[in-house]
């Protein structure tokens, strides 16, 4: 009987991930996770207590997130400032071009941005404090104030083409099903990123400029 309640909560976990991957997260239900499992609905309740919670089960096994490592801030603190612009490129450069790959994790992610009060992904919601605490250490580390807002309207960016690359959607004549569209889109994110870069150095130099001016001439007689 044990085994039996096993293979079954199986069966419905694995027909929770094709309908998610085949169909999307929005077409996930009760109904249609039983007829997917070949079950009566009545045990996504006696087993998991409902939705949710076969929700959950699926989470905890599937586990629907960008797993890679963040960033080492430590790391980079002996890099150059275009080192770590450029680190930082490819770094966000990869994720999306993983998320884009891994249907189940896109589908998770924008479902808790759209509708916030759906089926709860606990390792999305630790991937994005981990994302925050990454990008306040390089906030300190090339000293900006601006790095959140910036990392945010990237990450929305990409985030909007990565959805939209799902319906084929042609975004300013692109068409992001293709990898030539988004190999345009990966050289100008690079722009982006180098202009920043320049914008940050620029900074940095008049800074030191100004503190230098502001240090006190001293007279030969001042050493004496």
């Amino acid at each position: 009987m044990q085994r039996d309640r096993a293979q079954t909560e199986q069966k419905l976990i694995d027909a929770v991930g094709q309908i998610i991957h085949n169909e999307g997260i929005d077409e996930v239900g009760i109904n249609r996770i039983a007829n997917r499992a070949g079950v009566n609905k009545i045990l996504i309740y006696r087993y998991f207590g409902g939705l949710n919670g076969l929700m959950d089960a699926y989470v905890q096994q599937a586990k629907p997130v960008i797993n890679t490592p963040m960033l080492d801030v430590n790391a980079l603190k002996s890099a150059s400032l275009e080192e770590i612009y450029q680190t930082a490129c490819e770094y966000i450069i990869s994720e999306f071009r993983q998320l884009r790959q891994n249907t189940e994790a896109r589908e998770f992610l924008r479902k808790n941005l759209f509708d916030p009060d759906s089926f709860h992904n606990p390792l999305g919601a630790e991937r994005e404090k981990q994302a925050n605490e990454m990008i306040e250490g390089l906030s300190r580390l090339i000293g900006t104030p601006h790095a959140q807002g910036f990392a945010a309207i990237v990450a929305s960016a990409m985030m909007l083409l990565t959805f939209l690359s799902q319906s084929t959607k042609v975004m300013m004549g692109l068409d992001l099903s293709t990898d030539e569209a988004w190999t345009k889109i990966e050289d100008a994110l690079r722009q982006i990123f180098r202009g920043a870069y320049l914008t940050t150095r620029e900074r940095l130099a008049n800074s030191n400029t100004e503190f230098r001016s502001e240090i006190p001439k001293m007279s030969g007689s001042e050493f004496e």
